[in-house]
C-alpha cells in the first residue's frame, strides 16, 4: 500500500486527502496503535492535511470505532473530528475550504467550498433498535440527517449567500439509491463489479441532499469492487476507490485505486467539480 500512496501523491499533490473507511483490520489490541501509524503514515511524512471516517470493518474484532477515532484525531496532520455525543454515529462532521486570497469567489479566508462527513456505522445495534430484524449493515440515522442539515443552514447563514455554497459528502456504506446504477446504467460512468451492499433500512439522506441542492456528490466505500458514479435526480452518488493491498478483499482483474475530487473556480465565479481515477501501475492515465 505504501510504495502505490507514495505514487499517488507523488503525481496528484492533494491538498487534502479523504480514508474513506475500512482503514484498519485488527485482530489484537497490541496491534492497534501500529494500524492507525501504517495507514495514515505517508500523508503523515509529507504533511498533508487529511480526514477519516469508518467503515464496518474497522471496529470488527473489539476495536472501538472511539478508540480508532480518538488515535487518528492525535496525529499531527489530520483533521477528522469525532462530532456530537447526542447523536448516532461516530465521526460526524464538517470541513470548510477558505479563499486563500481575495478574489471573485469573496475575501480572503471566505469559506467557499465544504466537505460533510457521515458515520454510516457498522452493524446494526440491535439494543437500541430492537424493531430492526433483517439488516446485515447499519445506515444513516434521522439524527445524522438533522444534524446535516443544521450544519449546512449555519454555513449558508455564515456566508450570507442566497444559496448554499457547493459542497460534497462522504460516509462509507452507500445508499440504497445506489443500487438504482444497475438498472440506469446510462447514467453511470466506471465500474460495477459488484451488488451494491446497503443497509435494508431506508434513510432519508438521499432526498434530503437532493432537496437542500448543496452537496453535489457523495462518495462511498465498503463495495470493494465498484468504481462508478451514478447521477440520480441530478446528484453524483461515487464510489471512492480502495488503495490498500492487505486484508481488504478484490479481484485480481480489479486493479487497486483512488478517485481524485478536484474543485475549481474561475474569474467569472463559475465553480466546478471533477473527479477520474488513478490505478496502480496505470498511474499515467486518469480513468473514469
Amino acid at each position: 500500500m505504501k510504495p502505490f500512496m507514495d505514487e499517488l501523491l507523488d503525481v496528484e499533490k492533494p491538498d487534502l486527502v479523504v480514508f474513506s473507511g475500512d482503514n484498519v483490520q485488527v485482530f489484537e489490541v497490541k496491534y492497534r496503535q501500529a494500524a492507525v501509524d501504517a495507514f495514515t503514515e505517508r500523508v503523515e511524512a509529507r504533511k498533508i492535511p487529511y480526514a477519516v471516517i469508518l467503515g464496518n470493518h474497522d471496529d470488527e474484532n473489539g476495536f472501538p470505532r472511539e478508540e480508532v477515532l480518538r488515535l487518528v484525531m492525535e496525529k499531527n496532520y489530520s483533521y477528522t473530528e469525532r462530532g456530537p455525543l447526542t447523536i448516532d454515529g461516530v465521526g460526524n462532521y464538517r470541513l470548510s475550504v477558505q479563499a486563500p486570497v481575495d478574489g471573485p469567489w469573496g475575501n480572503a479566508t471566505d469559506n467557499v467550498f465544504h466537505m460533510y462527513f457521515l458515520d454510516s456505522g457498522s452493524h446494526p445495534n440491535k439494543t437500541r433498535h430492537p424493531e430492526v430484524v433483517s439488516t446485515l449493515y447499519d445506515w444513516i440515522h434521522p439524527s445524522q440527517v438533522e444534524y446535516y442539515m443544521n450544519l449546512s443552514r449555519e454555513a449558508q447563514e455564515e456566508s450570507g449567500t442566497l444559496r448554499p455554497l457547493p459542497a460534497v459528502m462522504f460516509f462509507h456504506i452507500p445508499l440504497q439509491e445506489h443500487a438504482q446504477g444497475a438498472l440506469e446504467y446510462w447514467w453511470r460512468t466506471g465500474e460495477m463489479n459488484e451488488k451494491v451492499s446497503s443497509s435494508s433500512v431506508p434513510s432519508t439522506l438521499f432526498s434530503t441532499l437532493v432537496q437542500r441542492g448543496e452537496v453535489k456528490a457523495t462518495f462511498s466505500g465498503h463495495d470493494h469492487i465498484n468504481a462508478y458514479c451514478y447521477r440520480r435526480r441530478g446528484l453524483q452518488l461515487c464510489y471512492a476507490g480502495g488503495t490498500g493491498f492487505g486484508a481488504a478483499y478484490g479481484n485480481e482483474d480489479f486493479l487497486r485505486r483512488a478517485r481524485v475530487i478536484e474543485w475549481t473556480v474561475n474569474s467569472a465565479n463559475e465553480r466546478t467539480i471533477t473527479s477520474w481515477k488513478r490505478l496502480y501501475g496505470r498511474l499515467d492515465e486518469r480513468r473514469q
